[in-house]
């Protein structure tokens, strides 16, 4: 069952999402997970790997519906302040999302395809990664909030396009399929992810990895 706390959103599928420093997390970044003694754990993003090698390699997830008339109002605006809707973001609150029945929506990588680009594209975060041990994480995936259209035209677009700077973050362009025509292009912007999660390395060989897992909320 669906579950939304300010340190986690429990997906139907039973993994538990992070929640906190949302606001400073996308797809590729990677840093530090931290684990406070008394506070939910996070991802410290110390880097990202280069926008353009995850161009074509950002998959999306079909919209999920939530009712958001069971979730606790604190909860549910923890961290996030802005969704997206067709041509642009705005405010998000509890009583939007319950008038609008806005939609939470996936964006990731595979793990197969986030082990090869470390492995043979981003040389930098890949070491980063092992120097920093046991606690380096990547983010492979993100939540975000969207109005009931604009998720039903990214479920439905012919493809993906990657693109992004240091300054504006990751953007992600959805290409209409022939039943809506032109594009939408959302940026997860400080404010608009809404749950995200993580990868660490369990097996290294040498200096490539070898074998790659899901890290999750609820476990350390």
């Amino acid at each position: 069952m669906i579950e939304i706390k300010d340190s986690y959103f429990k997906a139907s599928d039973g993994n538990r999402y992070f929640r906190r420093n949302a606001p400073a997390v996308e797809v590729g970044a990677n840093g530090e997970k931290k684990a406070p003694l008394t506070e939910a754990n996070y991802l410290a993003v110390d880097g990202h790997i280069k926008y353009d090698l995850l161009n074509g390699k950002i998959k999306k997830q079909a919209p999920v519906e939530i009712d958001w008339s069971r979730e606790n109002k604190s909860d549910v605006e923890a961290y996030v302040d802005h969704y997206f809707l067709i041509g642009g973001t705005a405010k998000f609150t509890h009583e939007k999302a319950v008038e609008d029945h806005l939609k939470l929506m996936r964006f990731n990588i595979e793990q197969s395809t986030l082990q090869q680009v470390l492995n043979n594209d981003a040389a930098q975060v890949r070491t980063s990664m092992k120097n920093e041990g046991n606690d380096a994480r990547v983010c492979s995936s993100t939540w975000v909030v969207m109005s009931g259209d604009l998720a039903e035209r990214f479920n439905t677009s012919a493809g993906l396009e990657v693109s992004g700077t240091s300054t504006t973050g990751l953007s992600v362009t959805a290409k209409g399929d022939g039943s809506w025509t032109g594009s939408e292009k959302i940026t997860f912007s400080p404010g608009t992810v809404f749950a995200y999660g993580l990868h660490k390395v369990k097996k290294w060989d040498g200096d490539k990895i070898k074998e790659m897992e899901d890290d999750w909320q609820s476990l350390n």
